[in-house]
């Protein structure tokens, strides 16, 4: 049976509702869209009114529906802004001073341990100025120097913190992940370094106190884990039972998304929706008990709720809490409840409270991984009906993964870069694993303090896990096993959705209008990539790269990169430039770590020892004194002078020495180095660029 838009209340007021919230986040109009919000709210009133005075206002319902998409959308518009920190009149950026401030602080997390500092996120409650508190409601990322009072500090704690709060930096390098973007999208907008001798511990215990048992019990869980199964496998049932991923290595998590399963180590929505199967097994009161089917309903919502709370009330539990909790009520008083209706009343109520979340790419994978479940997992099962309940069960995780993602694929290409080939491998194998790792998980947690069977249920969560990571490794390290380095723009998802959702709906409804409407636009895509790869294949670019501390020059021709005069680590590349290199279509890049005379790029680029000519661009790299010319008779005319942090003299030896255009000093030069030769350009008109404060230099030749 097809189900129509109007019985799906909760999908009509979340579209509107997130449209003006996309809206908000992308163009803040402010006053416009509110009063716009409060108009179409008085004609609606007005409208229905004048709809109980007469008849026949049937044709004109379309009307009602125009204004209630309107207030809908001037109401997520208005949820969002009053949730954007900076419009709050208690907003820290509107109290705090140029310098340093005594700040008093909450920490609102579970600091944890870094290699030379101690990280938390704490809420600044309150700023001393002139000698009163006036009162602050923000949050901010702080990192504590080590020593007996930060390497003690637990939730909760209050501190009064002496120091000067710093606006989180942007990314300084194209393509480069935004910090500060996901920062602020978890209300945090500023950060501090506080040596040891500028903060104090001035109580204990100032949270809520729910909120402090649970996080005080979730640290003692993970210590248990550490000490009694260890190793990467504590990691892994840290991450799956507690949500607590600070611990999990690089080369670990890695495996895990190479091999299409990172899902399995992010508490989400699977796990709970394996943790409320498992309730309601095991949580079955007699159907002669008084009240038996209410009680039952109240302890599997209460375990649910209090499984999330020990996750630490993460985003993606918490959604998944909130739709199973619905489907739960709503099974038990026997409602009809349509899932795609109970997910959109979820994400409504997500969004109500918090905003930020529909710009988390957690948020839109989780949602739209459930969404293909819903739509395509049925009519892909019904395909093929094994016989045998093996193959069955077989054929029921296949039709889930490929469910989920098909309808993730496009972001998932997005944020990622990489593709899984394995993934229905992996996770024919891992997801029953998991249900096996939660149940032995719990049973643990709840015998730990009985000596026998305590050994006895770590052996098995142990084993259990050994064999999990012997699973993923394994499939990660299978020959093509991942695809990476696939960057697509925000046009090329779109086309991605528009040609799966006409394959998928054509291969289940067998409409030919849809199969050549989906070729159309797969046509419209790979023309679109075509135009991509010409344009790669004739780009000359000169790029020079912020990596803190480093010189990062690159010379780009065609889809071939070469780094001159850099020692620049595969970490560096992966972090700062990896994914600007992708999108440029890069295939290989070389490193040169001494000076070399070259002719390279088929004659586009020459290099001879400080100097470099690209097509027809002459660059100079002044990185110690000797390569500036004692003598000036003859200037030679560059284009661009790239400045490292161990030349010494002054900028006028260079525009005595040189003819140029432009001065570029690269990251790897020091502060006080840059501030002196900026002051030093200014005072002789000298044109110049920093990598430091102005962000990577790109230029096509």
């Amino acid at each position: 049976m097809r189900t129509k838009l109007s019985q799906l209340p909760f999908v009509r007021i979340f579209i509107p509702f997130a449209i003006g919230i996309i809206i908000e986040l992308n163009y803040p109009l402010h006053h416009c869209l509110i009063y716009l919000g409060l108009f179409s709210l008085c004609l609606l009133l007005l409208w229905n009114r004048q709809k109980k005075v007469k008849s026949g206002q049937y044709s004109l319902r379309w009307i009602s529906g125009l204004l209630i998409f309107i207030t809908l959308f001037a109401f997520g518009y208005c949820t969002s802004l009053l949730r954007t920190p900076s419009e709050n009149k208690n907003y820290v950026g509107n109290i705090k001073g140029n310098g340093r401030d005594s700040l008093i602080v909450t920490l609102t997390s579970i600091p944890q341990e870094k290699q030379r500092t101690i990280k938390a996120t704490g809420e600044i409650t309150g700023v001393f100025k002139n000698g009163l508190v006036t009162k602050a409601n923000s949050q901010a990322l702080f990192y504590f120097q080590k020593n007996s009072i930060s390497e003690n500090l637990n939730y909760g704690d209050k501190l009064c913190v002496y120091s000067n709060l710093q606006e989180i930096e942007p990314p300084s390098n194209p393509d480069e992940f935004d910090y500060k973007q996901y920062l602020q999208l978890h209300g945090i907008n500023y950060e501090c370094y506080t040596p040891g001798k500028d903060y104090i511990l001035s109580g204990t215990n100032e949270s809520n106190s729910l909120l402090q048992f649970v996080n005080n019990s979730r640290k003692k869980l993970v210590s248990l884990l550490n000490e009694k199964i260890g190793g990467k496998e504590a990691e892994i049932a840290s991450a799956i039972l507690l949500g607590y991923r600070e611990d999990l290595s690089q080369p670990l998590t890695q495996s895990f998304i190479d091999s299409g399963v990172i899902h399995v180590i992010c508490v989400a929505g699977l796990h709970v929706g394996i943790l409320f199967i498992i309730l309601n097994y095991i949580i079955i009161f007699p159907v002669k008990l008084k009240y038996g089917n209410q009680l039952s309903l109240l302890i599997i919502l209460l375990l649910l709720w209090l499984y999330a709370l020990f996750t630490g009330l993460a985003t993606p539990v918490l959604r998944a809490t909130i739709m199973f909790s619905f489907l739960t009520v709503g099974r038990h008083f026997r409602k009809y409840t349509n899932t795609v209706n109970t997910l959109a009343a979820s994400a409504f109520l997500m969004l109500l409270f918090d905003p930020f979340s529909i710009a988390d790419s957690s948020f839109q994978l989780s949602y739209l991984a459930v969404f293909g479940i819903i739509i395509i997992y049925k009519p892909l099962q019904s395909v093929f009906k094994p016989s045998t309940l093996f193959v069955r069960r077989i054929w029921e995780l296949i039709c889930v993964s490929v469910s989920a993602q098909l309808a993730v694929l496009p972001l998932s290409l997005l944020y990622f870069h990489q593709f899984s080939n394995y993934f229905i491998l992996a996770n024919i194998l891992v997801v029953p694993l998991l249900a096996v790792v939660i149940c032995t998980g719990i049973f643990f947690f709840l015998t730990s303090w009985i000596p026998y069977l305590s050994f006895a249920s770590a052996w098995l969560l142990q084993k259990s896990l050994l064999l999990m990571n012997t699973i993923v490794a394994g499939v990660s390290h299978l020959p093509f096993s991942v695809s990476k380095g696939i960057s697509i723009s925000n046009f090329k998802v779109i086309l991605l959705f528009l040609c799966i959702t006409c394959f998928v709906t054509f291969f289940f409804s067998k409409r030919y209008n849809l199969l050549f409407s989906g070729l159309a636009v797969f046509t419209v895509f790979i023309a679109y990539k075509a135009i991509e790869k010409t344009a790669h294949l004739h780009q000359q670019i000169l790029a020079v790269y912020n990596i803190p501390g480093k010189s990062a020059i690159s010379f780009i021709s065609g889809e071939s990169c070469l780094l001159p005069f850099g020692k620049i680590d595969s970490a560096d590349i992966a972090f700062h430039i990896q994914y600007n290199w992708w999108k440029l279509g890069i295939k290989n890049y070389r490193t040169i770590y001494s000076d070399t005379n070259a002719t390279l790029f088929s004659g586009k680029l020459m290099l001879q020892k400080q100097f470099a000519q690209f097509n027809n661009q002459r660059v100079a790299f002044i990185r110690q004194n000797t390569d500036v010319p004692s003598s000036s008779a003859n200037k030679l005319h560059l284009h661009c002078i790239i400045v490292s942090g161990r030349y010494d003299l002054d900028m006028l030896s260079l525009k005595n020495a040189f003819n140029f255009d432009t001065l570029i000093f690269d990251s790897s030069v020091p502060d006080y180095k840059l501030k002196k030769w900026e002051k030093e350009c200014q005072q002789l008109n000298l044109p110049y660029y920093s990598i430091k404060t102005q962000g990577a230099y790109i230029e096509n030749c």
